[in-house]
């Protein structure tokens, strides 16, 4: 049963991870000068980005070189998607400083709730309609958005391996967030239309044994075209669906789902949408920490399969059907053991289940432990990717959020604050950070390319270091 109490305050933490939630920490009021400082970086990084990667009808460069003052490229919905995340960080770091009364010295809120209007009005390019047999419905229409950006909006191609489940998790999230720090309904009802989407790809095939999550197969592919389960197609997903949770957990309204019975048929559940949006966020919890945990304590990138869809007929009804795992593959990522410890973390502020505030901490510490590497200069390593300093922002919100119920994690966060400020310090070129913030530019002036992703990260994460001592001080 869910807890009735914490719901709008907790609520209000997870979307926000700024502001203290019945944890025993006091209101910080110390260093507000730093909080400002934080946001106002956080303004001239996102200032420059759009300035940098962002042209006519909102179309996005992939990349921007500052030593040539020349951009490249157009960014898929991902990158996109960074952009929506960074103006979301800074909405909330105003309303974190509104609460001790300090206000950055330029913008305005109201300022950046129209650059997120527009940010959401040229999402709309990536947006396009498909039909998808699933595991429980055949031919549904569906409009989500696809991979790659359209001329005209509505008109993007979504079919196939052009739309993946990931992408429209971290759309999910950010819809959230904007519901929350602007009080407007169009994006919980956007989300919750995509949340039904993403959940429909939830394998209900049965499985011969009684799992943690239940007695199907369970996880969530890549993609509608895909076989393999990634650890980037489910925990992203679980947060969002706590914060569903806790906000209809006091209402009645009723949603209707589809199950696979025994006997291979489809059968429809009609439930609280509070308790199948916690009942799933929990499946997708269970299953990623069952087959993905590895050894020493973080996550794997995915379950591998042969990747080819099967079908099969029941009832004269083509329905897709499970593929079996080959096992657990590939590169821990921060960004899939972040998204785990967010989730942990929402969990336990809507249910106060033990279970989840330890597994909370034991994976901050491990998480701690295997990512960032004490350098000579004093700053700290995360290993890089071509994607991975918005992987390791995602780890960043995880610590944070960590941190709204009692769980230390200001050394893991100091390593984020250090990293940004020795780089802004250092190398600040045309209001932009370099992709290696502890080495700087490189001397060959066309290796200096940032990618839009990178760029709209680092103002992502000064935004969320706003008043981020509210919740780790005692």
């Amino acid at each position: 049963m869910i807890k009735q109490v914490l719901t709008k305050s907790c609520l209000a933490i997870a979307l926000t991870a700024t502001i203290s939630c019945g944890t025993g920490n006091k209101v910080y009021n110390k260093d507000n000068d730093v909080n400002a400082r934080n946001l106002t970086r956080a303004i001239i990084l996102f200032d420059a980005a759009m300035q940098h990667y962002i042209s006519g009808d909102m179309k996005m460069a992939d990349m921007y070189n500052p030593s040539t003052d020349k951009a490249s490229g157009v960014a898929d919905v991902w990158p996109y998607t960074a952009a929506i995340e960074a103006c979301n960080s800074i909405l909330e770091g105003y309303a974190a400083l509104a609460q001790v009364g300090k206000t950055p010295k330029q913008g305005s809120a109201t300022a950046y709730k129209a650059q997120l209007e527009k940010l959401y009005e040229g999402l709309e390019y990536y947006a396009g309609t498909f039909r998808l047999t699933s595991y429980t419905r055949n031919n549904q229409e569906w409009t989500v958005y696809g991979v790659h950006r359209a001329d005209v909006k509505g008109t993007a191609n979504v079919d196939g391996d052009q739309n993946v489940y990931d992408d429209q998790q971290w759309i999910i999230r950010e819809l959230l967030r904007s519901w929350r720090v602007t009080g407007e309904r169009k994006y919980l009802d956007k989300a919750e239309y995509l949340t039904a989407y993403v959940l429909d790809g939830w394998d209900w095939s049965l499985d011969d044994k009684e799992n943690a999550w239940g007695n199907e197969v369970g996880g969530i592919t890549w993609g509608p075209s895909y076989c393999s389960k990634h650890a980037c197609s489910n925990a992203p997903f679980i947060s969002p669906l706590v914060w569903l949770a806790a906000y209809y957990q006091d209402k009645n309204d009723k949603i209707t789902y589809r199950i696979i019975k025994k006997d291979g048929k489809r059968q429809d559940i009609t439930a609280k949408k509070a308790d199948y949006y916690l009942m799933m966020a929990r499946k997708i919890y269970e299953w990623q920490q069952y087959n993905l945990r590895d050894a020493d304590g973080v996550y794997l990138d995915m379950v591998g399969a042969n990747n080819t869809i099967r079908y099969e007929i029941i009832d004269g009804v083509k329905y897709r059907r499970s593929n079996p795992g080959t096992g657990a593959v590939g590169t821990k990522y921060t960004y899939n053991s972040g998204t785990m410890v967010s989730g942990g973390v929402d969990i336990y502020a809507l249910t106060h289940d033990q279970r989840f505030l330890d597994d909370t901490r034991k994976l901050y510490s491990d998480t701690f432990s295997y990512f960032p590497k004490k350098n000579s200069k004093g700053n700290w390593d995360y290993a890089y990717t071509d994607f991975s300093r918005w992987f390791d922002d995602v780890l960043l919100r995880g610590w944070i959020s960590a941190g709204s119920i009692g769980i230390d994690t200001k050394e893991g966060v100091a390593t984020f604050q250090t990293n940004l400020d020795y780089a802004w310090d250092n190398f600040l070129l045309r209001s932009t950070l370099p992709r290696g913030l502890t080495d700087g530019w490189d001397t060959n002036h066309t290796k200096n390319d940032v990618r839009a992703i990178i760029a709209f990260a680092y103002a992502s994460e000064y935004g969320m270091l706003v008043s981020v001592k509210n919740k780790n001080e005692k």
